[in-house]
């Protein structure tokens, strides 16, 4: 008992001293976790019983996780996600499973139903990586993350699939099999759902009368589901606790359950992504093989998902960035693998290269998530004709003495409403198709342009502008776009959006005239208000 309550605080010791380096340099901690395990598994650091007993721990992790991912599903953002997103969904899922199968039959010499469920567990993309690295960089809301989100939300629900499809498949593809499987998974559906949307949010709504209360309560319901499917319909615990969590999304107390048991959960998953690299570390990684799969995933979802938008009449730039966005292997992907082996369906040779695989293609693919603007701008000059920035709408305005708003949403949004109070004429410019089309039907000037399109400066006819106001995130596209009028000399007032006080600073040198802190102007605003309301109460009671 002790030996293992040594080596467990070696894996938490070792999964936060690694986990914070590699946050330090932004990438994620995941990486940083299972590459710890990875170390301990070249020095033989932890026990045999320690590692059996921390399994069971890493699959209550696991559990946990999809728990909560049942928990946060909005099925108002499935149903709202939008044609093209599904569109997208299915057209690179087919092509991407069916150029991973060609892959895992060919090279890695596999029977057609591994490589199904392999190419199928390859094309999942991490929702912890892109959602991390777009809201660092303050894209998340934007179109771009608007569709990379409705995909991985769509993947999701298809490794829910997955995830109940795997422990049964160990026998072939029968219908004999399938039939028992998608009755068992029917039951379950059926049960949990009545029991869980009726009598447990009943009970919750009149009986539970504390957070403590509420937390407990959804642990019991957790718990009861996954034996169920696990003893009753000899199904996995993982498919029981995703389905637990959604039968309790409607509830009204989800969201305390969510915020409570996010620390739960990640104390058990840093287990099992430590152990997760521990094996990999104990026993032989087939570097070629990695090579093969980083190669394949990385470039391979890059090109698939670039045809796939194109296909779907996404602009240049925009699929870039979507397809950008996809160039990883997600942890479920890596979730699946395990139950995968653990099903006999592929050996440990091949778990191992496609973790050691995963961890690269997260720390590629947030490298080239970050730098995605300015991989286009360098590829736009040597390829000009393929990454060319044509995805602009409308012959260049005849307006003068006008405003050109860049980016007409939130805080643009505003800033348009003062300026047609005020008599001025604005020419509004954004790379939002939805936005775009709000605008025009509410009457308003508004081109369909890319702001880093050096082309914009005489599509609104910037010369003749009385100010330019930007309110464009992205300080690369704002350094773009002042470069480009220092380069036309254009002595025309611009004004343009900042995170910080270092890139106010780089906005400043480019020759911005004046750099907007929007948060900081907020905050100002409230604090006057508080001090408006402070004095009126002082008034009042004297």
């Amino acid at each position: 008992m002790e030996s293992f309550l040594v080596d467990l605080m070696v894996v938490f010791v070792s999964a936060v001293f690694f986990g914070i380096g590699f946050r330090f340099f932004k990438l994620p901690s995941i990486v940083g976790q299972v590459l710890a395990g990875f170390v301990m598994g070249m020095w033989g650091v932890l026990g045999l019983s320690s590692v059996e007993a921390m399994k069971f721990l890493s699959t209550l992790g696991v559990t946990l996780l999809l728990f909560l991912v049942g928990l946060e599903m909005n099925w108002k953002d499935i149903r709202h996600s939008g044609k093209t997103v599904f569109k997208l969904f299915v057209a690179q899922t087919i092509l991407l499973s069916g150029v991973f199968v060609i892959f895992a039959i060919w090279v890695l010499g596999l029977s057609w139903l591994p490589a199904l469920l392999l190419s199928i567990a390859l094309t999942f993309s991490s929702t912890i990586v892109v959602v991390k690295t777009l809201s660092e960089g303050k894209d998340i809301k934007g179109f771009v993350g608007k569709l990379s989100l409705g995909m991985l939300l769509l993947q999701d629900l298809l490794a829910i699939v997955l995830l109940a499809l795997i422990p049964g498949l160990k026998e072939g593809l029968s219908s004999a099999v399938l039939s028992i499987l998608f009755l068992k998974i029917a039951i379950i559906l059926l049960v949990v759902n009545v029991f869980g949307h009726y009598l447990i949010s009943w009970i919750m709504k009149f009986a539970i009368k504390s957070s403590e209360d509420l937390i407990l309560f959804s642990l019991v319901w957790l718990f009861g589901v996954v034996y169920f499917s696990t003893n009753v319909l000899e199904l996995t615990p993982e498919i029981g606790g995703i389905l637990a969590g959604l039968s309790l999304s409607t509830s009204w107390g989800h969201y305390q359950i969510v915020s409570k048991i996010k620390t739960l959960r990640d104390i058990f998953l840093t287990i099992f992504f430590v152990l997760l690299g521990f094996e990999v570390g104990a026993g032989p990684v087939n570097w070629f093989l990695v090579t093969e799969i980083v190669l394949m995933v990385v470039v391979g979802k890059f090109l698939v998902t670039e045809f796939t938008g194109w296909c779907c009449g996404l602009k240049r730039r925009v699929s870039f960035s979507v397809s950008m966005n996809m160039t990883q292997i997600s942890e479920f992907g890596l979730i699946v693998m395990t139950i995968g082996f653990g099903s006999l369906l592929w050996d440990s040779e091949l778990v191992s290269a496609v973790t050691v695989a995963g961890l690269i293609s997260m720390v590629l693919s947030t490298i080239l998530i970050s730098s995605s603007s300015k991989i286009y701008k360098f590829l736009s000059k040597v390829w000009p004709r393929l990454f060319k920035y044509d995805d602009r709408t409308g012959e260049a305005v005849s307006f003068k003495n006008h405003v050109v708003l860049l980016g007409g949403d939130r805080t643009g949004r505003s800033i348009l409403s003062f300026l047609k109070k005020n008599g001025e004429i604005v020419l509004v410019v954004d790379f939002n198709p939805e936005i775009v089309s709000r605008l025009k039907k509410r009457g308003e000037e508004v081109i369909f342009a890319d702001v880093a399109d050096p082309d914009v400066v005489e599509l609104t006819n910037m010369r003749e502008a009385k100010m330019v106001i930007s309110t464009v995130k992205d300080v690369d596209d704002s350094l773009a776009l002042l470069t480009e009028m220092k380069t036309r000399s254009l002595k025309v007032p611009i004004i343009v959006d900042a995170e910080s006080a270092q890139e106010a600073a780089e906005l400043y040198q480019a020759g911005a005239s004046y750099v907007i802190f929007p948060h900081f102007v907020s905050g100002l605003h409230l604090g006057l208000l508080m001090r408006k309301f402070e004095k009126e109460i002082y008034e009042g009671e004297f």
